[in-house]
């Protein structure tokens, strides 16, 4: 017997469609789904707005010969074709003769490349120094001691300037490739501020710096009389001459915007341990300098910089630095500074003294123990906490005073 109400008619939704996201690879999958609605939504782990399905890869630079107008995300395989400056890459050399030489005795040459007129780099090469008779020794000393075809810059194996950096013309990239070029070879071990020969164990040197340069920055004056941009830098020991010929130039050049770039040499201090003024001559020589008050002996490389920009507010300035330079420690520990105290930190303190001066700067610090960049290949490529170096460099080079770069992990 049947009893009433016990079977039941089926409901008319039992077998209805559930809507909603049927892809198992999509974010918001729906499991009870069984009819896909168009619903679905995938990961976007660039966050450009292109689901990851939907990337497409490829060259997204205009520039370049293989540009794909549909890429999404750049894989970095951009092929560019061979560039080269409108003004060509001819480095021309000089041999001035006179009182210019080398610290041996031998001939001084220095190179220029003429290319826009109004824009006009003076880089003073680096290559040691020596002040007693361990680092002045011709054989086994610790600077450089003549000028020869292969410091000319457009040398792909130079030595010195490695055709990398700010020396290759031939990059689109680089900032200063229609700049115009003073090259001043470095062969004196006085930074370019000596004027006498010294005698040491093993033998004379001829601290001929002053007069080098001088001739280099002379014929700047001749043949670019009317400039709107100067960039006066150099590498290492070229890098601690830069401030003093940047007040130069803001005397000479009172129109012209002048910036000055320092290479690898934040961490240097003279603390009274060798009179230079005696072993370089430069009591005739910082005269020539618009800096008073500076004290060559006794001194740290924020010094220069705020002595320069005493003299002229308007100079701009900025320099880079590894935190744990090796070379630059060498040096310091050869001025019998205390090989103890953390180089980072020496460069830190100095940063410190010259916010501590009111003036703008833009500093670069870098990990590791390398040493210098404006002649390096890694100069295209140095990344630190998340910034590269070559757009905060052209950001400088343009005229922009950019924030100041510190490495977090340093060692």
């Amino acid at each position: 017997m049947l009893l009433s109400g016990c079977v039941s008619e089926p409901s008319e939704d039992s077998n209805a469609d559930v809507l909603g996201c049927i892809d198992e690879s999509a974010t918001n999958y729906d499991i009870t789904a069984t009819t896909d609605d168009g619903s679905c939504e995938y990961a976007d782990s660039d966050g450009d707005g292109v689901w990851d399905v939907n990337e497409i890869m490829g060259c997204m630079d205009e520039a370049a010969t293989n540009y794909q107008s549909a890429a999404t995300d750049d894989d970095g395989s951009c092929f560019y074709p061979p560039w080269e400056s409108s003004y060509g890459i001819d480095w021309v050399r000089h041999d001035p003769g006179g009182d210019c030489e080398c610290s041996d005795g031998s001939n001084y040459s220095f190179w220029t490349r003429h290319a826009d007129p109004s824009r006009v780099v003076i880089y003073f090469q680096g290559g040691g120094g020596c002040w007693e008779n361990y680092s002045c020794q011709f054989e086994g000393g610790t600077f450089k001691t003549t000028v020869g075809d292969w410091d000319n810059p457009s040398t792909a194996s130079s030595v010195y300037s490695n055709n990398g950096g700010i020396f290759n013309l031939n990059n689109r990239d680089n900032p200063l490739a229609d700049w115009s070029f003073v090259y001043v070879p470095y062969c004196t071990g006085d930074i370019f501020i000596g004027n006498t020969v010294t005698e040491y164990s093993g033998g004379a040197v001829h601290h001929n710096g002053h007069v080098n340069a001088q001739t280099a920055y002379a014929y700047m004056l001749d043949n670019y009389p009317d400039p709107t941009h100067i960039f006066v830098t150099g590498s290492s020991a070229g890098s601690l001459p830069a401030p003093f010929y940047g007040a130069l130039a803001s005397d000479d050049y009172p129109d012209a915007n002048i910036a000055v770039f320092n290479d690898g040499s934040g961490g240097l201090v003279s603390n009274n341990t060798y009179d230079f003024y005696e072993i370089w001559g430069l009591n005739s020589t910082l005269t020539d300098f618009p800096l008073d008050g500076l004290n060559f002996n006794e001194m740290t490389s924020a010094d220069l910089l705020i002595r320069t920009w005493t003299h002229d507010n308007d100079i701009r300035f900025a320099r880079f630095d590894d935190a744990y330079d090796q070379t630059m420690r060498f040096f310091n520990a050869l001025l019998e500074n205390d090989v103890t105290v953390d180089y980072k930190m020496v460069i830190v303190d100095a940063d410190a003294q010259i916010e501590e001066a009111g003036m703008p700067y833009s500093g670069y610090l870098s990990p590791g123990q390398a040493h210098t960049i404006l002649t390096s290949e890694r100069f295209y490529t140095l990344e630190v906490e998340g910034v590269g170096f070559l757009g905060w460099f052209t950001t400088f080079i343009e005229g922009g005073q950019p924030e100041s770069v510190y490495c977090v992990q340093c060692g």
